[in-house]
């Protein structure tokens, strides 16, 4: 709607997000043109991309743009991933009121899983080539999963020792379930 206002929230890593006042001052729904007040700056952007749409191509200022949009990414259903020209941010549109509810929300850093090698896809452990306490090398076999009749070796991310084997030759894998444990 033309005078509707929200926020924008830039997602920062550990929590550094930025809020940025958008207000939307003009808008011809017939051609997708839009001017957008950004900090006192203004936008023209035209564009007739649709909601859901992963490329977007328009003109912004008089200037051709693409970009690519993702959404629901990082786990959050809400967040935009917006890249363009090499840059990457992600990203809130939101209400002023959810804008300053988003601010009292505390930040929950992600677990640390770097010690752990997890399986990226269900599927069968065919093979685990380590044992415990044998030390690895970065881009050293670990293990060997098929999935959809296809074998996907996983292999070690960084040099380490293996800990804990905690799933067995021939076990029924889920997402992101435990292979090994690094000490």
């Amino acid at each position: 709607k033309v005078g509707e206002q929200f926020v924008v929230v830039t997602l920062g890593a550990a929590g550094q997000n930025q809020h940025h006042e958008v207000t939307v001052s003009d808008f011809e729904d017939k051609s997708g043109s839009s001017a957008v007040l950004v900090g006192g700056t203004s936008y023209q952007i035209s564009s007739n991309a649709t909601l859901g749409q992963i490329r977007v191509q328009g003109v912004c200022n008089g200037q051709d743009f693409t970009a690519q949009v993702e959404r629901g990414v990082g786990k959050n259903p809400l967040a935009l991933r917006i890249a363009h020209n090499g840059t990457q941010i992600d990203a809130l549109v939101l209400s002023p009121l959810g804008a300053k509810l988003h601010k009292l929300m505390p930040f929950k850093a992600p677990p640390d899983l770097s010690k752990f090698l997890l399986s990226p896809m269900p599927g069968l452990l065919v093979d685990v080539a380590v044992q415990p306490g044998q030390k690895v090398q970065a881009g050293e076999k670990l293990a060997v999963i098929e999935a959809m009749k296809m074998e996907n070796i996983l292999f070690a991310a960084q040099d380490g020792v293996v800990g804990k084997i905690t799933a067995g030759k021939g076990e029924s894998l889920a997402v992101d379930q435990i292979i090994l444990e690094f000490q």
